[in-house]
């Protein structure tokens, strides 16, 4: 009887011993877990970028320069490419209008109003021109 009790407290032993790694390990890895939705929800944070030019916000999804006519811009110009090629064509408002005119005779871009027009160029003029 002795060398069965003998066993049988080892084997409870060993039994307790991993009860309390692996809880110890739970515990860890919920810490882990905890670090790893901390700094995914910081990453997921965009970081504001300011134009240097302008000061003004550049849009993290754009990378426009978030100044007065973003909105239009955004609208008509992302829908038919990629916003690079805007970003990095350099005209004044004349060489816009043409790029422009040349869009809407040869691609099919709708004419737009007075004012939504004039919004568009003093945009491009403002933030992307020579």
């Amino acid at each position: 009887m002795n060398k069965f009790v003998k066993i049988l407290a080892q084997f409870l032993f060993v039994i307790l011993l991993d009860v309390l790694v692996v809880g110890w390990i739970y515990i860890e890895s919920e810490k882990w877990e905890g670090i790893k939705a901390a700094a995914a929800a910081e990453a997921a944070i965009p970081e504001v970028q300011i134009d240097a030019r302008s000061g003004f916000e550049i849009d993290p999804q754009t990378k426009f320069i978030m100044g007065n006519g973003f909105p239009a811009i955004r609208r008509e110009c992302v829908k038919c490419h990629p916003t690079q090629m805007v970003r990095t064509f350099r005209a004044d408002r004349a060489g816009w209008l043409d790029a422009i005119r040349w869009m809407q005779a040869e691609k099919g871009l709708k004419t737009f109003n007075e004012k939504t027009e004039d919004t568009i160029l003093t945009y491009l003029e403002t933030y992307y021109g020579k």
